[in-house]
């Protein structure tokens, strides 16, 4: 057997060290979901009870009726409600980058054998906030590889255009799929790399040195990594097929819906990192 796809299900192999990886992402998933969910909620009751359910042109009308006098209260109490909302936003973004950062902290250290104390423990953050930079670049090749694709899926409406307005909710079918499956593949490399990077981290602390590293491993390995990619690709298209009768079922049931995602999502992330581990960080190091 060919010995890419034998360590693809290899990965499939789920011992202690997975449960242990899927049940801090668990964790950290589920509580920065909650806390969103619960701020959304909070903050959509907030502004229904300050609005009175008014649309834009009865809200446009009332500020042009009322006397400055009347009007005052209103836009302290929305002008209250924008910073308040505004500081909760930040104090929740900055939460989740530190319960990320542990998270990942605990997983790639527990993966190399190692603990997490507080001084390392604040490098993470410095880590995931400079992964920015490498963000910013993954999403100016989206934009690239979107523009390419936008061209490329549009070809058959020019070549056969015939066959096109016939049957087009079919080509606009496959358009979507494609566009959504290239789209998750890049996503996921993009993933792989950041593990590789954190692989990197955990055995020298140093940030931009481990940054280097791990782009320096993804070049090393790029056929490698492009198959883990492909691989983990196909893996989640395929479970996205087999529970679609669930995620139907499951429609009108948001909680449910959102459980079931989180769940997922932890599975993904969990499987992946050990898959990457194994199969790439191991062998970049060699």
């Amino acid at each position: 057997m060919n010995k890419h796809l034998q360590q693809y299900l290899d990965s499939f192999r789920l011992g202690k060290e997975f449960v242990r990886t899927f049940l801090i992402d668990l964790l950290s998933i589920s509580i920065i979901v909650f806390v969103f969910t619960w701020f959304s909620s909070y903050t959509q009751a907030r502004s229904l009870a300050l609005l009175q359910g008014r649309t834009t042109e009865e809200l446009q009308q009332m500020l042009i009726s009322l006397s400055p006098q009347q009007l005052m209260p209103f836009m302290s109490a929305l002008k209250w409600f924008l910073i308040s909302s505004l500081i909760g936003l930040v104090v929740l973004l900055i939460g989740s980058v530190f319960l990320f950062s542990y998270s990942r902290a605990r997983i790639w250290n527990h993966l190399q054998g190692k603990r997490v104390n507080s001084k390392n423990y604040w490098r993470w953050n410095l880590l995931n906030l400079s992964l920015l930079v490498p963000l910013l670049l993954f999403l100016a090749v989206i934009l690239v590889v979107k523009l390419a694709m936008l061209l490329l899926l549009s070809l058959p409406e020019k070549l056969m255009p015939v066959f096109y307005i016939t049957h087009t909710a079919l080509m606009e079918n496959i358009r979507v799929m494609l566009d959504g499956a290239t789209l998750f593949y890049l996503v996921v490399l993009f993933m792989v790399i950041i593990f590789l990077v954190y692989d990197h981290f955990v055995k020298s602390y140093k940030i931009w040195e481990s940054i280097g590293a791990g782009f320096s491993s993804f070049k090393k390995n790029w056929k490698k990594a492009l198959l883990v990619a492909f691989f983990a690709t196909v893996t989640a298209l395929l479970a996205t097929v087999i529970l679609l009768p669930i995620r139907k079922a499951l429609l009108f049931y948001p909680l449910s819906s959102t459980l079931l995602n989180v769940l997922l999502a932890a599975f993904f992330l969990s499987w992946l990192s050990l898959y990457v581990s194994r199969a790439l960080a191991a062998h970049g190091h060699q």
